[in-house]
């Protein structure tokens, strides 16, 4: 198999999952990875957006190493997330019915994408998970982008958004969530981050794909053209954005690792479970998108 100009090791199988995103990877340990799986792996992200591995068993030191193989991991300020202790690269995302995800639910949102650098991506890995939801959807933003029309390319193309972390924070997380001390502090901090610009269209630098880069989580508005105007066409991009050939539904399984390229994909967690789910997530840090 050829894969961005490069052989799939002949132990490793790949499986485009839709033909939009989404790929999964069989025949590797992750936590013997050598040089020329990892490449093929890379060089199967930037083709498909997101890809899964399963049936993975990694200390935290393993799945660290292969966290770092794509860059540096963002530091521990940047996230609201509980860290892992002796972890502080590794976020835990551990919810159940009762604790639901306070920032992913019912929002479509490209991580990050309200600091001037968003993260490159995040590595995933399913602890524990329920035995029926918590799904997680991921969306092509190449593949949104491919099927706009010529006109509204034209259009898009040269316009600017204003991104603000605040959109995602609604009032019902600081008021059930954030009651301490410390998490009042991270409220202020995140309600003074400044609002950024990114383009509308923005260029992937390893792919060269045209990306339809707006989401509903953190675009505000667009620049440049009435409040109006703004409005109606992004609330048209948001809704271009969910057609289903554009994205990916994966139900999780205790050992999967999924790792997904945030330049390229917005994703989406499912909140309809009331069994625990533990995940261990570390992002990596990114570029201003261009």
């Amino acid at each position: 198999m050829i894969f961005m100009g490069k052989t799939m090791p002949s132990l490793l199988a790949l499986k485009a999952i839709v033909p939009a995103i989404g790929a999964q990877i069989e025949g590797v340990d992750l936590a013997r990875l050598d040089d020329e799986a990892f490449a093929a792996i890379h060089s199967a992200l930037m083709q498909h957006h997101v890809v899964f591995l399963r049936g993975q068993r990694l200390a935290n030191e393993s799945l660290l190493a292969f966290a770092r193989r794509f860059g540096e991991p963002q530091a521990a300020s940047e996230s609201s997330f509980g860290k892992l202790e002796g972890y502080p690269e590794i976020d835990v995302l551990d919810y159940d019915g009762t604790r639901p995800p306070y920032v992913t639910k019912e929002i479509w949102h490209t991580d990050f994408s309200g600091r001037v650098r968003p993260t490159l991506g995040s590595v995933l890995y399913a602890k524990t998970v329920p035995q029926s939801g918590g799904d997680t959807l991921w969306v092509s933003l190449a593949a949104a982008f491919d099927a706009l029309s010529p006109r509204m390319k034209q259009y898009l193309e040269g316009l600017t958004a204003e991104h603000r972390t605040i959109k995602a924070f609604g009032d019902d997380i600081r008021g059930n969530l954030w009651k301490d001390e410390a998490g009042q502090k991270r409220w202020e901090q995140i309600k003074a981050l400044p609002p950024v610009e990114h383009p509308v269209v923005c260029t992937h630098p390893v792919s060269g794909r045209k990306l339809l880069y707006v989401n509903e989580g953190y675009t505000c508005r667009l620049l440049g053209v009435t409040r109006k105007e703004g409005e109606a066409v992004l609330n048209y991009l948001f809704e271009h954005l969910r057609t289903p050939e554009f994205q990916i539904r994966h139900h999780w399984c205790e050992g999967d690792v999924a790792v997904w390229d945030n330049r390229a994909t917005q994703h989406y967690a499912v909140a309809d479970y009331s069994a625990r789910r533990v995940m261990h997530r570390i992002t990596i840090k990114g570029e201003r998108p261009a």
